[in-house]
């Protein structure tokens, strides 16, 4: 099989998958880029990387952002992420089998460098006691020290995307494509075959609305202030400088949600706010230890919440920091943020209303027997419908 012949076969496979836009980008267009674009990292000697991106539809995105419902959010985003990781195996197996080449599948989210034997340690001993349905001081203090570590992909997809031409980097360092923004899931696989890329996005259509600042209820992204430029294939893209990164560990680890002013939140049932806390504040362990420790075993938090807070923090170290996220069940994929990505569709007209949907939705909290409800604006409540 020639290159041109495994390239057209490998996106195919991508196609078929599921994905709506597939690419290959070449080593030499991230030999500049952060070390987290190095596929020789992965696999050594890898020379191409195939990238492909599921869409998240545009109805998931009212009902998830509207807080009328998250099982169409859910089942897509474990689709996405589950096929994801089984077409890039796919791909990397039949390179290898088809070819004298290597190959290599990328875990879809949630992989880090880095993270060695300590790094997960502390995350095992800390699910171990949570599972049993203790939450010490100590534990806090294990788990609250790694949300603080600032952790590197062992590929970066986003990089890998914008090298093979799916499209740019926006504000929010989410890849954004021309006609679905940054509503997409991304999967890949590396291979030593030096196939020919794909020719790159020459536009950016991210206009910085800065609307992905906005519906982020942890403060991660700065408004004005931006990171070092990330160069690929020759050129800067520019994007927001990060905060704290615990910020993002706690709001999309499902325990903090609230806006700034308390009027609306996340999928999650936790009223603080990020955002209200100050960088120092954030950046010192002592009070991100405290501040997690309260949320599963303080008297002050509510029981229900607390065991809320126990079971979605065992689910997100299950959902690929302690294994695979491609292999995450539906059971343990439970989003509740991710709202940066989710208002962040292509048309700029939509993102101001899905931000509107997001602010108005109102707050999800818990009953006394530990149900989820939606205490919107007007003081009604909504009980959302739920898999049994």
């Amino acid at each position: 099989m020639d290159l041109l012949d495994l390239k057209d076969a490998a996106k195919q496979i991508a196609l078929d998958s599921g994905a709506i836009l597939v690419g290959v980008g070449s080593r030499d267009r991230l030999v500049d880029a952060p070390p987290s674009g190095d596929m020789n990292y992965s696999l050594p000697g890898a020379q191409s990387c195939i990238i492909w991106a599921y869409p998240i539809p545009a109805e998931t995105l009212d009902h998830y952002l509207g807080k009328t419902e998250r099982l169409s959010y859910r089942n897509n985003m474990h689709f996405a992420y589950s096929t994801g990781w089984k077409s890039a195996a796919t791909v990397a197996q039949f390179i290898e089998k088809n070819t004298k080449y290597k190959a290599y599948p990328v875990m879809p989210n949630i992989d880090y460098r880095g993270t060695g034997f300590a790094f997960r340690q502390r995350l095992r001993v800390g699910r171990f006691f949570l599972r049993r349905g203790l939450a010490t001081k100590l534990i806090a203090k294990i788990i609250a020290r790694t949300f603080g570590e600032k952790v590197f992909p062992m590929f970066s997809l986003r990089y890998g995307a914008v090298a093979a031409g799916l499209g740019r980097l926006g504000w929010s360092g989410n890849l954004f494509v021309k006609d679905y923004g940054s509503a997409v899931y991304l999967a890949g696989a590396l291979t030593t075959a030096p196939l020919e890329p794909d020719p790159l996005a020459d536009e950016n259509y991210c206009n910085k609305c800065k609307t992905c600042v906005q519906a982020c209820p942890t403060g991660l992204f700065s408004l004005d202030e931006e990171e070092a430029p990330v160069t690929i294939a020759g050129r800067e893209e520019i994007y927001a400088k990060r905060n704290a990164y615990a910020r993002c560990y706690f709001g999309c680890g499902g325990l903090a949600g609230v806006g700034p002013g308390g009027s609306w939140s996340t999928w999650t049932p936790d009223h603080d706010c990020l955002k209200e806390v100050a960088e120092e504040q954030m950046n010192d362990p002592a009070y991100r230890a405290k501040l997690l420790q309260d949320m599963l075993s303080s008297n002050a938090t509510p029981v229900v919440q607390r065991e809320f807070n126990k079971t979605i923090l065992i689910q997100y170290m299950n959902g690929g920091i302690l294994g695979n996220i491609g292999k995450r069940t539906l059971e343990d994929t439970h989003p509740t943020c991710g709202a940066c990505q989710a208002v962040c569709v292509a048309d700029p007209k939509q993102r101001k209303k899905l931000l509107a949907l997001l602010k108005s939705a109102g707050k999800m909290n818990l009953d006394e027997e530990g149900k989820e409800y939606i205490e919107r604006p007007d003081g009604t409540t909504f009980y959302p419908p739920t898999e049994v």
